[in-house]
């Protein structure tokens, strides 16, 4: 996986303020991401647009 420097410095920190190494906090840091928020693209808010004019996101 490949980071923009900014990301891989903050990962970098975190990982040294932890004791942890970089991989197991990747791997903390995505899990706790996506138990968060698992359905970020929820087929209710988020679809594909078949046209120009239509909007990505539904209208709530």
């Amino acid at each position: 996986m490949y980071l923009d420097d900014d990301t891989n410095n903050r990962l970098i920190k975190a990982k040294d303020r932890s004791g942890r190494s970089k991989t197991i906090e990747v791997q903390i840091r995505l899990r706790d991401h996506l138990k968060r928020f698992p359905d970020f693209y929820n087929e209710e808010i988020f679809r594909e647009v078949t046209e120009e004019s239509e909007s990505t996101f539904k209208e709530l």
